[in-house]
């Protein structure tokens, strides 16, 4: 068997979505080449402790994408919290005549200027914040796919949900 030969990494981009701090340099080689140098002085291993260390200089190319004003920092790190705590909380639904059914109790609503989350159930009540939960998960599954399209394993699901998301959505899986 013929080893082959190892890849060579030819450029960096950010991936689609990727949300960085307003203000943040993005220049998507340099952080790239930059990660690549830090993994490489640190044995190959590259932790999210590296990056914050090294981005502290003020010449580092990494230091725009970090909030250094530590109550500002604190803030957005309570919000990223609280997000995961109303994400995490699932609302146990009875009924009288068939078993329990659990669902995440709150779902996000990405209204402009006014994002907040909503109780599942009233959210899929209505048009409008429907549409709008099965949009966004919609993008997460196709992210997901984009992830694992080369596992032949999935490749059943991936079909699957061409069909599904063409019937709810209209999208192009």
């Amino acid at each position: 068997m013929v080893a082959s030969a190892k890849p060579k990494i030819g450029g960096y981009e950010f991936k689609d979505g990727a949300r960085f701090q307003s203000g943040a340099i993005l220049d998507p080689a340099a952080v790239g080449k930059h990660l690549e140098l830090l993994r490489k002085t640190a044995k190959g291993e590259l932790t999210p402790e590296d990056v914050i260390e090294d981005a502290r200089g003020d010449n580092s190319p990494l230091h725009s994408f970090f909030e250094w004003d530590d109550t500002a920092a604190a803030q957005q790190h309570r919000l990223q919290q609280a997000r995961g705590l109303i994400r995490s909380v699932v609302a146990i639904y009875t009924f009288p005549d068939k078993p329990a059914v659990r669902t995440k109790a709150f779902v996000h609503i990405p209204e402009k200027g006014a994002e907040h989350y909503r109780d599942t159930h009233e959210a899929m009540s209505t048009e409008k914040t429907r549409d709008m939960v099965l949009q966004r998960a919609w993008r997460e599954f196709v992210e997901w796919r984009k992830r694992y399209q080369d596992l032949a394993e999935l490749a059943a699901i991936f079909e699957a949900a061409e069909e599904v998301g063409t019937k709810l959505l209209g999208a192009q899986a």
